[in-house]
């Protein structure tokens, strides 16, 4: 009875697994909030205010511009937050990097790893996280007070060259 009950229980976790994978679509959910003032830190959204733009983006990949962000109408004064999960591929530290116009930071599992905060052009900064394979929460912020906007997210780790975070290891969950 016991030998049923684990298979029983494998089988069960096995399924809910597949079904959790599918929930899983490419990208990271990116909320865009035009914010319409002056901005030198990160804004607090309200939690009733809805984004002015929701889009999925593959990867965070974005040149300083002084047009439209990523084909949107934002130019100055706007905040975008992305969540979703990132795929580490094996187990070590990993370094994040955001270079950003203007601030920008990275949580990884609700822990700050990036802090490129304030008022300047594009800029870069790094953190350091050990990480187990396997999926991993993840959000990045950025903020535009006026003037160009761009930002780019990298890492680095054992057996990976410093790059953009692929869209192959992006993934938002489906709403």
């Amino acid at each position: 009875m016991k030998h049923l009950m684990a298979v029983v229980f494998l089988f069960c976790a096995m399924i809910a697994g597949r079904v959790a994978a599918q929930e899983l679509q490419p990208g990271l959910i990116g909320e865009y909030f035009n914010i319409g003032e002056e901005l030198s830190d990160y804004p607090t959204i309200a939690a009733d205010k809805k984004p002015t733009v929701t889009k999925v983006d593959k990867t965070i990949n974005f040149d300083s511009t002084e047009e439209g962000f990523n084909g949107t109408d934002l130019v100055d004064q706007f905040y975008i937050r992305w969540t979703g999960v990132i795929k580490v591929p094996k187990d070590g530290k990993y370094k994040f990097y955001t270079e950003s116009d203007d601030g920008s930071r990275v949580f990884i599992d609700g822990k700050q790893v990036v802090d490129n905060g304030g008022l300047h052009a594009m800029e870069e900064k790094e953190g350091e996280v050990e990480l187990k394979a396997g999926d991993h929460d993840i959000k990045v912020e950025f903020f535009e007070n006026g003037g160009g906007a761009g930002i780019k997210l990298s890492w680095e780790a054992d057996g990976i060259s410093k790059d953009i975070v692929p869209e192959k290891v992006l993934f938002s969950k489906k709403k």
